[in-house]
Order: C-alpha cells, then structure tokens, then sequence
C-alpha cells in the first residue's frame, strides 16, 4: 500500500533499489542503488551506452518497472507518495500522476514530442491543454519561456522542419513547461551547437532557481562537473561516487592523420552550390563551395540549423541543388544522425545484409563488418534490443558494408560511448587509409580537433 514519505526527508525523489531485471531476463540490470534528489540539485550520472542509465532515467520517471512484466526489489518514493516493490508483488505506478512529479526527456528527444502539432508553439503548449488553462495565459507563458530560451524564431516552425539541435532544445522546452518537481534528462546535449548548450545551461539554472531539481544522464562527465551536485558513475549495475581524482584520468589517445598531399585525387568538387527543401521560402544553403580529396576528412562546423545535415544529404545525392555544380568521384553512404531512422529489420545480420544480393561479393563483407564494429555477438538480435552505442555502430555497418569512396557521419559521436568512439575513429581512419575521404558534421568540438584534416564553418 502507498504511503507518504517521512515528512523529515528533504528528497523531492528517492530510490533504494535492491534489484531490478527485465522480463524473462535472467541477468540483474541493476542493484544496491540508492539515490536522493533534493530540491534545486543537479544530479549527474555517466556511464557507457548499456551500463543501465536509460533503465535508471524510466525507473525515476516511473516508466518502469511496467506492471506484471519486470520484477523491481526496493521503493521509490516522490512527493508525498512512497511505493515499495518486492519480488512477490509489482506494484502499479501511475504515470499520468507520476508525470506531474517526475518528467524525462529521452536520449532520442524527438520522442517526447506529440508529433500531431503544426507548429513549435503548438507544441510547447501541448501540456497545457488539459489542465483548463485560459488560451491567452497558455500563449503567454509559450511566449516567455520561448523569449527566456531563445526560441522566438522557431515558434512558427513545424516541429518535423527542426535540425536535430533544434529539436532537443523544443523538446527541453515542452518538459519544462509542465513544471514537474524533477527533470530526468538523457543525454541533453547531443547534437547542440556552443550557442545552445549555454540554452540548456541557462534553462537549467532557470529551473533549479525555481525549485526544479535535474537528474542528467550522461555517457561522461565531461562540462556537468562543474555545476553537479552530486557525480556518479553507473558501472556493472550500481552507482559509485565520482572523486577529484577520477576526472584527472588521462582521456584515449589522439589518432595521427597522414597529411593530404596536394596532387590527391579530387573526390568531391561543390561551386557556388544553392540547396533548398521543397516548398521553403529560402534556400537552406547559399553559394557554398567545397572540395574534398582521397585521403582527406572534412569537418563541417556551424550553428544548429546552419545547413551541416543539408550539405550532407546532397552529397548522398538525397537533395538536388537548385544552383551550381556537384560532382562526385566515386559513391558516398551517410549516417544519420538518428539511427532510428535507419534500422529497421528483425536482426542485426538482415539489417547489415539488407539489400544485398546473396550471391553478391559484398555479401563477404557482411561478417567482416560486423567483427571490425564489435557487433559479431549480436548479429542476431534485434538492432532495437541494442544498448544506444552499439545501435549506433549497426547503423554505421549499414553503410560501411557498400563500402563507400565518400563516407558521410552526421553527428557520428552522438549515443556513442568511448568504446564506440574509439570503434568510429578507427573506421575513419581505415576508410582514409583506402584512399577513401570523410565529411562529418559535429558540435563535438573535441572530437573535431583530433578527428579532421580542415573545418569548413557554415554561416
């Protein structure tokens, strides 16, 4: 039976967490975890994709353990209202009630979106709708909040026109119009630009000023450690504490990038090239001119929404310009940047195979791929059953098995942990060694600097 929290405690949100598995999973997913969350806090935990951080955020969230299915040992309390599970009885948690309480944005931010809105304002007011507010005050708070985050300029904008960025910032921006006493966020910063990860960084400050506490769930700890509360690292199950010491430790080493000699071959020649979607107003990009050479990885820099995905999808041949001149030496594979947006088959293997004929030498790829990515032990699971990162690496061995001259990686590093980045900066260099080149597109500026010959920044 639910029963109110000691009116002693200061948590706004606990966990004690004896064990917690899936369905029909024999392995413990997580255990021995306690966690209190104050009012005003900001909580970090970091952890490599399928150390359990996604598990965690919708146990928090209340998503979890869903009722009958999986079997949760310990209680978890919120607000007034404690709720004690054992191994005998999984209690129900009520999410629509919980979700007034605890909120969570998902490492795929597009998911919290309604996707039924025309426009971002119509979005953000979207939870307002059921709780009886007058139109005129809902208007009013989209169009301060909006003003507070920056987001003037996107409020007319359909929520399917947004670059990833702008999306998980419209997607921040809907969570933190319910006004829920606890914010859990997955990976909140992938895919932003410098100017809207100081957004967040103010959003956040906004919040916590206000009362809201933040739980942030990320794959390192990277800038949070200067304004957490609490550090944790999630390693086999269970949260340890983060010292001092544990962010002095060294970072992987910098690849060496041979020099492109200047008589390389010219694989990619783009004059005075003018890009735009149909039925826009605009062209994305203008007047853009860029060459590429065998041997050569090309960054891409600029602000969300400057044009970096658009340049990417006309080198994949996905957009045709409206003006100017492209030309290609050889074919080109893109990585999205949502990988979702990529898999869909029943295994890893089909996903991998998929379109290629059985008699076909690429089919000799195939196992070849899979062992050089590290996702050999999973070529029969579903991609969707994968932890982020290594979902992350089947979409890359999607398009790796064709074995492009031009490989394109659209915000390669996001969801990946330093495992699979470490896997990524291989695969570039490999394809680079072949007389191949690389054009990404990242706001990891880190990732840039020891990744790319040259940046070319988008205006």
């Amino acid at each position: 039976m639910n029963r109110k929290l000691s009116e002693q405690s200061t948590s706004v949100l606990g966990l004690d967490l004896g064990s917690y598995a899936y369905l029909d999973c024999t392995d413990v997913v997580l255990h021995d975890i306690q966690l209190d969350v104050c009012p005003r806090s900001l909580t970090v935990i970091s952890g490599p994709s399928g150390s359990g951080k996604s598990t965690l955020g919708a146990i928090l969230a209340g998503l979890l353990p869903r009722h009958g299915m999986d079997e949760l040992v310990g209680s978890i309390g919120v607000g007034e209202t404690l709720i004690e599970f054992s191994s005998t009885s999984t209690r129900r948690v009520d999410v629509a009630q919980w979700a007034k309480h605890v909120g969570l944005l998902p490492q795929d931010a597009g998911h919290y979106l309604s996707g039924i809105r025309g426009t971002v304002a119509e979005e953000l007011a979207f939870s307002m709708e059921n709780t009886g507010l007058p139109r005129e005050q809902m208007q009013q708070r989209v169009a301060e909040l909006a003003q507070k985050l920056r987001l003037e300029h996107l409020l007319e904008r359909h929520p399917q026109q947004l670059s990833g960025g702008q999306e998980r910032l419209v997607a921040l921006a809907a969570l933190a119009m319910s006004e829920p006493d606890v914010l859990v966020l997955d990976e909140p910063l992938d895919g932003l630009d410098k100017q809207a990860t100081a957004v967040v960084f103010e959003m956040i400050k906004l919040l916590r000023a206000n009362g809201t506490a933040l739980v942030v769930l990320v794959d390192s700890v990277g800038i949070w450690a200067r304004e957490a509360d609490d550090l944790w690292r999630l390693n086999e199950g269970t949260l340890h504490r983060i010292s001092a010491e544990d962010l002095l430790q060294p970072s992987g080493q910098i690849p060496h990038r041979q020099p492109v000699t200047a008589n390389a071959q010219i694989l990619l020649d783009m004059g005075s090239v003018q890009l735009a979607y149909p039925g826009a107003t605009e062209p994305a990009v203008s007047n853009l001119n860029l060459q590429l050479r065998a041997g050569e990885c090309l960054g891409l820099a600029g602000d969300n929404g400057s044009g970096k995905t658009t340049v990417l999808k006309a080198i994949a041949g996905l957009l045709r310009p409206q003006a100017g001149a492209l030309a290609l030496s050889g074919d080109s594979g893109l990585l999205l940047q949502n990988s979702s947006d990529q898999l869909f088959e029943r295994t890893v293997l089909r996903e991998v195979s998929f379109g290629i004929p059985k008699k076909s030498a690429l089919q000799q790829r195939v196992p070849d791929v899979l062992a050089q990515l590290g996702l050999e032990p999973y070529s029969q699971t579903h991609p969707y059953e994968l932890p982020a990162s290594a979902r992350r690496l089947v979409a890359l061995a999607t398009v790796l098995v064709h074995e492009p001259k031009i490989l394109l990686l659209d915000e390669p590093t996001e969801a990946l942990d330093e495992a699979g980045e470490a896997v990524l900066q291989e695969v570039i260099t490999s394809v680079l060694d072949r007389g191949g080149a690389v054009v990404l597109s990242t706001h990891d500026e880190q990732f840039m600097g020891r990744t790319t010959h040259r940046v070319h920044h988008m205006l």
